[in-house]
């Protein structure tokens, strides 16, 4: 299976973020046409918290694979959303790696012998 290259990494962190935004802002009118006359609070609620929540975890997610700066406010929503004939994004701005490199692996971790006292 070939590896995911960092532009899929950070493109698939937003578009998941994206999903959830939209959701949670189709959940608020659908929520108020389904309960009728009748107000009920909470199916409104969970929708903007849905919506609050995927914005905030759009800022804390999406981050530089190599560098862990995070992009979402520079470059997240450009390198997911690539439509038109737009300058393409090539970079990370804060350490440089290009964003058609594989995403870098993390080294494997040492286990512990000793389970009371892991360090």
């Amino acid at each position: 299976m070939p590896r995911m290259t960092i532009r899929d990494y950070i493109r698939r962190r937003v578009w998941w973020c994206a999903a959830l935004a939209v959701g949670g802002w189709l959940l608020l009118p659908l929520s108020a046409a389904a309960v009728g006359d009748k107000f009920q609070p909470l199916p409104m609620m969970a929708g903007a918290i849905m919506f609050g929540g995927a914005i905030i975890a759009l800022n804390w997610v999406v981050k530089c694979p190599k560098c862990k700066a995070r992009i979402a406010q520079t470059i997240g929503m450009p390198v997911a959303f690539q439509w038109g004939s737009r300058a393409r994004v090539n970079f990370c701005p804060y350490c440089g790696v290009n964003l058609d490199e594989q995403v870098p692996q993390a080294p494997p971790v040492e286990q512990s012998q000793n389970p009371i006292h892991p360090a």
